[in-house]
């Protein structure tokens, strides 16, 4: 089996990272390689770069390596007309019986992940998060670090958490939400919302559902 991580930027050399440490214990992929459409690099890190049209797809899996919720959605579908999603979780992360990790999700070193605890396809979850029991994380939405969510909290799709905010337990946010870095949420949060502050206030629509410029 062959992994290929999608994107070259900053999430991609993370991706690289987890995935040699999962190999580490399991030996899990024969090659690593990186998959970018738009820069001319032919290596990146010590590992090729192809153009995905140029793939073979036999006995591959692919990684969505992007940090932008809306790009992790473009390319999963793109990926699944010809290969599938490859899940990633860091061989020291504990997943609970009663978890259910979706395909295509990453789980970063030192993530907590507790009981009945749901991680839609495609989520990425970064390092040194703290996800509550009973909570559901929607698909392709990007959890970043020193974010935690309290119990039963529930996280639409596309959405992205900022670094080191909080979640109050039983919050529902919605899909394609943007919550700012250090935010404290303590009330619902409706869909396009984007929202900063302690404690968190709308500020305005996510009307391009888009994180970065």
């Amino acid at each position: 089996m062959k992994l290929g991580i999608y994107g070259t930027g900053g999430q991609g050399r993370e991706t690289l990272v987890l995935a040699r440490q999962i190999n580490q214990v399991d030996a899990r992929w024969d090659a690593i390689f990186f998959i970018d459409d738009v820069s001319n690099a032919t290596s990146v890190s010590g590992v090729p770069v192809y153009r995905f049209e140029a793939l073979d797809f036999h006995d591959v899996e692919i990684s969505i390596a992007l940090g932008e919720p809306a790009h992790r959605r473009t390319l999963a579908n793109k990926v699944l007309q010809k290969a599938r999603l490859a899940t990633l979780v860091h061989p020291g992360v504990y997943v609970p019986e009663d978890t259910t990790i979706g395909a295509g999700v990453l789980v970063g070193q030192g993530a907590f992940i507790s009981c009945n605890v749901t991680l839609g396809d495609n989520a990425l979850i970064q390092p040194n998060t703290y996800i509550s029991h009973d909570c559901h994380v929607g698909a392709h939405s990007v959890v970043c670090s020193q974010v935690s969510l309290g119990g039963k909290t529930t996280i639409g799709e596309g959405t992205f958490l900022g670094m080191n905010c909080v979640i109050k337990e039983q919050s529902v946010i919605g899909n394609d939400v943007v919550v700012g870095m250090g935010s404290v949420v303590t009330k619902d949060l409706t869909d396009n919302a984007v929202a900063f502050g302690n404690p968190a206030k709308i500020h305005r629509s996510n009307s391009n559902k888009r994180v970065f410029k």
